[in-house]
């Protein structure tokens, strides 16, 4: 049936400074084996630091349809306005089936739930935090050129290379100790701070700091710390001198003693909700959102720094983050499959992996749109809702399955494995008594 066709995505690369260049960058070998001619497109010089998936206006994905390249959205709403008119001249009493899934419709209306992403982190990104639904449709309102849409965006980070973060507040006590040690980290707070609300003090002072002073305290830090011997430097003095060759006086790298120091490992993942604060730092990532691009960035950036909007929007819980427990399937092995679900109803991120022991696997349908991202390997899909197959997929293919269909993945080539990602609405808005 047309309304369960599995189709190819082109999708965009974004070439943000903090990339990683050329064919060391995940993004661009990715986008090597979308299609050939990428292969006389990537530069050496450039960065390709994040590949999207989705149907953000910043950059929609296309499904070549019908001699036409189309937007991921023009698609679904051209080929659903065909499935209903046929089913109005059909003599079948049984209504058209919806590509996006009723139950999404109803609480996504035409929106495309989720935003899909790679990220090949080479240096920081900015000291960041995103604003809960409500404060994104004041911003949206208030500064439309700065922030772009009037959603929120919670976010999930998949680490597929070993992956450095910052991310939540450290607990006030090893906040307090690093006050007391790092004379220039002191040096750069009033006295006066208000104990009641520590944290937030803390930080607004930071933020708010007279940048030479800012600047004269870290180049102090930078020196005292490169004069000790390499034996003695610990993780921590590593990581502020990186921070500080990479963004040399920017007040961020103080965040070094504010925010928890996270190394993930391949397959481990990070939810981030409203008002958590947070930077990668480096590694590559498979990154699923709600569909907003709303960043509220206060250090290690040369970009616009919201101070009072991000003092104000942080939710000052401290202690280190919980990670996202995969959940298993049944009748598979963890190293084949994953499903990492956060407390949101807009995204699900699933990981399949064929190999000698799993050269096939039956994927469940969703009841809402999924994007099939192939990460390495060989294999075909098998649609079993309409009986077709497609051959030749291989790193880089990006799909676009529609609700309500059953597929399953082959491996083409028994000596190659096979990683796989699949970004889905999640499963807790079906089971929804209210929907």
């Amino acid at each position: 049936m047309e309304n369960n066709n599995i189709v190819l995505l082109k999708c965009v690369s974004q070439n943000y400074e903090w990339g990683k260049y050329g064919s060391n960058s995940t993004v661009a070998k990715l986008l090597k084996g979308y299609a050939k001619e990428c292969s006389d497109i990537i530069k050496e010089t450039i960065p390709y630091a994040e590949l999207w998936m989705g149907d953000h206006v910043s950059a929609p994905s296309k499904v070549e349809y019908k001699n036409k390249e189309l937007k991921l959205r023009e698609y679904i709403d051209t080929v659903q306005k065909e499935i209903n008119e046929k089913s109005i001249q059909s003599s079948s009493s049984s209504s058209s089936s919806s590509i996006r899934g009723e139950i999404v419709e109803k609480r996504f209306g035409n929106d495309f739930p989720f935003l899909f992403k790679v990220l090949s982190i080479r240096t920081a990104l900015s000291i960041q935090a995103h604003p809960d639904s409500q404060l994104a449709q004041v911003l949206f309102k208030k500064y439309p050129n700065i922030y772009k849409d009037p959603y929120h965006k919670p976010e999930i980070a998949i680490a597929t290379t070993p992956f450095e973060a910052l991310c939540s507040f450290r607990p006030l006590s090893e906040i307090q100790s690093f006050i007391d040690t790092i004379p220039e980290f002191k040096n750069s707070l009033p006295n006066n701070y208000d104990c009641k609300e520590y944290l937030k003090s803390i930080v607004t002072s930071l933020l708010k700091a007279d940048a030479l002073l800012i600047s004269s305290n870290l180049k102090e830090l930078n020196n005292r710390l490169n004069e000790k011997r390499d034996e003695e430097k610990d993780e921590l003095d590593r990581l502020v001198l990186k921070l500080y060759s990479q963004y040399p006086g920017d007040v961020g790298v103080f965040f070094a003693y504010i925010l928890n120091y996270i190394l993930l490992k391949p397959g481990e993942a990070l939810f981030l909700g409203a008002g958590e604060p947070h930077a990668y730092i480096s590694g590559d990532c498979v990154e699923c959102m709600a569909p907003s691009d709303n960043v509220v960035r206060a250090g290690l950036t040369p970009k616009l720094k919201d101070v009072d909007t991000l003092g104000d929007m942080l939710t000052y819980r401290t202690g280190r983050p919980d990670l996202v427990v995969p959940q298993q399937r049944s009748d598979l092995s963890l190293n084949n499959y994953r499903c990492y679900q956060p407390p949101v109803d807009e995204f699900q991120v699933e990981y399949y992996h064929l190999d000698d022991n799993c050269k096939n696997i039956s994927v469940y349908s969703s009841k809402g749109p999924s994007i099939v991202l192939i990460y390495s390997g060989n294999l075909s899909i098998e649609n079993i809702s309409n009986n077709s197959t497609l051959n030749n997929l291989h790193t880089g293919s990006i799909l676009f399955v529609p609700a309500n269909t059953d597929y399953k993945f082959i491996q083409s080539d028994s000596t190659t494995p096979v990683s796989i990602y699949v970004a889905s609405v999640s499963n807790r808005i079906f089971n929804k008594n209210n929907l």
